[in-house]
């Protein structure tokens, strides 16, 4: 960066102005004290000659003049101007041959007199004092002192201002080339996250201020972008995976079908890849309607929610599928458990979940439902085959189906969209080993004890590695 450049930047200007105002406050600092300094030195001098004056006019000739005369020779600093006159004017005493054109009325007053060594004028306070005997007592003190030092003082100030500038000045500059740098660097980050280089990320300071604060803000943002866009391809990529297959059975049966010559099987050929076709329907609605609640658009129409109510609703609309099946179907949600969130998606979650247990629970078992108002939670427990140490991590990706369960149909979209859920609604869904079964529980994330690293649920961490693989295929 040229230093054109550093002198046009904000950050130079803003120096500028600030070193403008130090030297202003300083310079309204320096004054008050100087003014302070010369108006108290003024008024005390003022002071203490018609003070002074007062008590001397009242004492004899002839002690007034002994007293007069030590202080002019003892003590030159305090009286410099001396006189004593009678009633007619005639001088009697002191250095002050006439009288000066000061009223005899006891109070301090300002002239310019000549000095008694020269010619050069300067500025007295004489104080000139009525006697008893209708005489004069002249007393008077050069301010010739207070008004070197008034200069001094000035001087002082001019001089010291102009460095004073001079170092904020380069203090600014320094300053405003730094930041300009770390904003230069900031902008060329963004230029390339522009020319599609989403993995870059804005440089961080070492020391946190608040343009950090907004660079780690941006950061997050690129994050969210590159999650939502690998969350778009994933979805496209899970699309195309999953159709693949289907369609490609569809067309051989229908390959098959109209290479037959019997109108029948035609028929059932047509009947299949319908069939067929509607699962493939069904996979891509589910899909879509995990990528509609990964954006979290639904977080708007957030409301109060009792999932116990949600729990009992669930529980009416799979009881009869349970004795179909001949399981025992049982709900424990006696107190309401009100939340925040879309009564909608909760009722899916659960459903999908009651769904899987039911499936997978044999002729005979048994499905539990309870909501708990602590946490709050939902837990759905089977007493089924559940879930093998070496799958319990690979349940919640997308399209993960286990081998030893493959004869029982389903697209493997349904946990995951579970977990999805969950996360949108803060929870956490977690798998837990019910002994014989599998127990799924939905409740707030585990806090981390202290010292420790927190550590994400297994769902989320299932998905996030699912979203990474479907993302290379």
């Amino acid at each position: 960066m040229g230093i054109s450049e550093v002198f046009r930047s904000a950050a130079f200007r803003v120096a500028v102005v600030f070193a403008l105002v130090v030297t202003a406050s300083t310079s309204a600092v320096f004054g008050f004290v100087y003014w302070q300094v010369a108006t108290s030195d003024i008024t005390r001098l003022r002071t203490i000659l018609v003070d002074e004056a007062t008590k001397a006019a009242v004492e004899p000739t002839d002690q007034v003049e002994r007293e007069l005369a030590r202080r002019l020779t003892g003590d030159l600093r305090q009286l410099e101007y001396v006189g004593l006159f009678d009633a007619d004017g005639k001088h009697l005493y002191g250095n002050v041959a006439e009288m000066p054109p000061v009223p005899v009325d006891g109070t301090a007053h300002l002239i310019e007199v000549h000095r008694l060594n020269g010619t050069q004028t300067e500025p007295v306070i004489f104080v000139a004092q009525r006697r008893p005997d209708s005489g004069v007592l002249l007393l008077g003190r050069s301010l010739y002192e207070i008004y070197a030092l008034r200069r001094s003082v000035l001087q002082a100030l001019a001089i010291g201002i102009v460095p004073t500038i001079l170092l904020a000045l380069l203090a600014g500059a320094l300053l405003s080339l730094r930041a300009s740098r770390r904003l230069q660097a900031i902008r060329h980050a963004i230029k390339r996250v522009m020319r599609g280089d989403l993995h870059e990320r804005l440089p961080v300071h070492r020391t946190p201020d608040d343009i950090d604060e907004v660079v780690r803000a941006v950061n997050l943002m690129l994050d969210e972008i590159v999650r939502l866009m690998n969350q778009v391809k994933t979805v496209g990529d899970n699309i195309a995976h999953d159709l693949r297959t289907p369609l490609s059975i569809m067309r051989a049966r229908l390959e098959r079908g109209l290479a037959s010559p019997s109108e029948k099987e035609l028929r059932a050929t047509t009947q299949d890849a319908l069939a067929d076709l509607d699962r493939a329907l069904a996979t891509m609605t589910a899909l879509l309607r995990i990528s509609e609640i990964e954006s979290g658009l639904r977080r708007s129409a957030f409301a109060s929610v009792d999932l116990a109510e949600v729990c009992r609703e669930v529980f009416e609309f799979y009881e009869p599928l349970a004795e179909a099946k001949s399981i025992t179907m049982r709900i424990d949600a006696p107190a309401p458990v009100p939340v925040t969130g879309d009564a909608d998606l909760l009722r899916e979650a659960l459903a999908n979940l009651v769904d899987n247990a039911i499936k997978f629970t044999p002729q005979g078992g048994k499905v539990e439902i309870v909501a708990q108002a602590e946490g709050p939670s939902i837990r759905i427990a089977d007493n089924g085959p559940g879930v093998a140490p070496g799958e319990r991590d690979k349940i919640f990706k997308r399209f993960y189906r286990s081998a030893d369960h493959a004869d029982i149909p389903g697209n493997g979209l349904g946990l995951s969209m579970a977990a999805t859920i969950a996360e949108l609604h803060g929870f956490a869904l977690r798998l837990e080993d019910n002994e014989p079964g599998a127990a799924f529980e939905m409740a707030p994330p585990a806090k981390p004890s202290a010292g420790s690293e927190p550590q994400p649920d297994a769902a989320r961490s299932a998905r996030r590695s699912a979203s990474r693989t479907m993302t290379s295929i």
